[in-house]
Order: C-alpha cells, then sequence, then structure tokens
C-alpha cells in the first residue's frame, strides 16, 4: 500500500495499513503445497453463544478446509458440565485420526480452565494451551510457537520489523497473546513494558513505545495521544461498537501517527488462523517421523 492509504473517507499519511488476509493467504498457500496428501483432522471445542467466539471459529473451519483440512466443530452451552467435557476431550484425544485439538477462550465460569487445557496431550495441543506446552515454549524448549507470537512474526517477517533494540508497550497479560507476545518480544532483543489492569500510567509507557501490541478485547482501548509518532501497532483485540467489529486500538486517532497499523477486522485474526494450522502441519509432521 502507498503512502496515502485510505479507509473509508479517511486518509491517513506515512503509514502502512497492513493486510492481514493477503500474508494469511501466502501462508495458506505454503500450508496447502506441504501437504502432499497428507490427512488433518482439527477438532474445536467451543461454549457459550458469544457471536464473536463463534463468528471466529467458522472462520478457522473456512480457512482450514480451504486448504484441504478437516475440522470438526463441538459446541456446548455455558452449562457444560466438567465431567461432559472432559469425557468429550479423552474421545478426541484416543482419536488417532486427530491431528489437533483446539478449546475455545474463555471457559465458563464453571470449568477448570488449567485442568480441562491440560486434558490435551501436548502432541495434539496446535494453540500451545496446556500447561506443559507452556512450559515448553517458555522455557524455550520447543520451536513450536503459540499462534498470536507466530502471527506477529509473520507480520514483522512481511514487513521487515526487527524489535532488536526497540521499545514495546504489550497491552493485557492473558495467555493466548499477552503474555507469550512479550516473552518472544524480550527473546528477540526488545524492551518490554507489560502493561495490565495494575499498571498505573499505560499511557505514559505506550507513548516510549516503537511497537505497540495490544490484545485486552476493549474496544478503543488505546488512542492517539498514547502513540508515538512513527510507532508500529498490533492490534489482536476484538469486540463489537454497536453493529460493528471493533479492535482494542481507536483507528482512527492512532492510524495517522502509526509508521504501520493493522486493522480490526482484516489484520492479526486472518494470521493468527493461518499460525495454528501451520502448527497443525508441523505437528502433523512430527507425528510421521
Amino acid at each position: 500500500m502507498g503512502s496515502t492509504p485510505t479507509s473509508g473517507t479517511k486518509t491517513y499519511t506515512l503509514m502502512i495499513i497492513a493486510d492481514g488476509r493477503a500474508i494469511a493467504q501466502k501462508i495458506l498457500n505454503k500450508i496447502k503445497a506441504g501437504l502432499d496428501g497428507r490427512r488433518i483432522s482439527i477438532a474445536a471445542i467451543w461454549m457459550g453463544n458469544d457471536p464473536a467466539v463463534g463468528r471466529f471459529v467458522e472462520l478457522k473451519k473456512k480457512y482450514a478446509e480451504s486448504i484441504g483440512m478437516e475440522f470438526r466443530v463441538h459446541h456446548f452451552g455455558t452449562d457444560v458440565s466438567e465431567k461432559e467435557l472432559m469425557d468429550k476431550l479423552r474421545i478426541l484425544n484416543a482419536d488417532k485420526s486427530m491431528t489437533g485439538i483446539i478449546v475455545e477462550l474463555p471457559l465458563p465460569k464453571n470449568l477448570d480452565q488449567i485442568k480441562v487445557l491440560d486434558t490435551i496431550p501436548p502432541e495434539k495441543d496446535i494453540d500451545i494451551l496446556s500447561s506443559a506446552a507452556q512450559e515448553n515454549y517458555y522455557k524455550d524448549r520447543s520451536k513450536i510457537l503459540p499462534p498470536a507470537v507466530r502471527a506477529l512474526e509473520l507480520l514483522f517477517n512481511e514487513h521487515r520489523i526487527n524489535p532488536l533494540g526497540k521499545t514495546a508497550a504489550v497491552f493485557g497479560q492473558g495467555m493466548l497473546v499477552g503474555m507469550p507476545v512479550s516473552h518472544w518480544l524480550e527473546k528477540s532483543g526488545a524492551k518490554v513494558f507489560r502493561i495490565d489492569e495494575h499498571t498505573s500510567n499505560p499511557g505514559e509507557l505506550s507513548r516510549q513505545a516503537d511497537i505497540i501490541v495490544s490484545g485486552v478485547g476493549k474496544p478503543g482501548l488505546i488512542h492517539g495521544n498514547m502513540v508515538k509518532k512513527g510507532a508500529v501497532v498490533v492490534d489482536f483485540g476484538y469486540g463489537k461498537i454497536g453493529n460493528k467489529m471493533a479492535g482494542d486500538v481507536e483507528f482512527d486517532s492512532v492510524a495517522s501517527r502509526s509508521s504501520l497499523i493493522t486493522p480490526v477486522p482484516g489484520g492479526m485474526g486472518p494470521l493468527v488462523i493461518a499460525s495454528f494450522l501451520e502448527n497443525a502441519l508441523e505437528f502433523s509432521e512430527r507425528a510421521a517421523l
């Protein structure tokens, strides 16, 4: 995209609106070529009726099936018992045709999240969320990256962004985005401000950052007055403002100050999906050895 990209009737200068769908398609094409006739099946479990989660699951299914992977969705209500869910997971674990298993978060409050996620064996944990998979990642014992981290790496590689020597502000320290991304940025040589609900001065910290990453899920959390001119702004968050999907970043005020920004929708979501499908391919290749 050129130096004066547009979004609707707005015109922004000196920055790039990253096209997550286009980058993801490159990865999907690469995965499809790498399948080489291999059969890969993924099971997705989600609970409740959150339309944003449901839409994300459907996108995962669409992307997987577009490259020839099987994607089975198992949907439960919020009243699902822990026993019922664990029984389903054990059946899926025992199914030798199942390459990967994912459980969409958050879980209903009556369920023990750690216990549920730890039921997924590491060799099928393509989301890298079980305790064993998390330990391998944080102790740098595995080259398989959590999908959010892999998505960020893909974005940075595409746009030749090197975290080495940069200052980064990461909003949110959840297990899906904030914590693994913070770890990866630090391992890549960045100074990282880890910002959560207990941080007293988030705006002061983010104004120092060359790279801002957010995965909170609170629309409009980050405004232009919190962003240094020329910063790279990566938005993993999603929620709704009225009937429209929105990210953590207030796009209009932040875009004019950024050198690169990811939109919502069409930014990091497609890259996260492509990344966990790439993990599924790598798990399948390992199982074949």
